[in-house]
């Protein structure tokens, strides 16, 4: 588990440059949140703020984007929301954060 975790950590802070070149990880990672997280997330801009589980809109104004990783990788709600630490690469991480971070501008 500590490996694991150990991984998570060095492959979201080595994953951070893809953001700069926004456009097409905007659109991948509007696709990969429509195949992985709309089920249970409104991910569209303008989404209805709740809670539980919370609007892409509202994670994009009040969570900062570290958090966002580690809440991918680790969620608090491990039970409910997939445990993507077991496939999701640093990249495919940085466009869905990458995409919610567009939802704020």
């Amino acid at each position: 588990m500590k490996m694991i975790i150990l991984l998570a950590v060095l492959a979201i802070s080595m994953g951070t440059s893809a953001l700069s070149e926004e456009e097409p990880y905007i659109e991948a990672g509007k696709r990969m949140a429509e195949a992985n997280c709309a089920n249970c997330h409104n991910i569209m801009a303008g989404g209805a703020f709740k809670l539980y589980p919370p609007s892409f809109q509202a994670i994009a104004i009040y969570m900062d984007p570290q958090v966002m990783r580690m809440k991918i990788m680790f969620p608090d709600h491990a039970v409910l929301m997939p445990q993507f630490h077991t496939y999701m690469f640093a990249e495919n991480i940085d466009n869905i954060v990458g995409y919610i971070l567009s939802l704020d501008q």
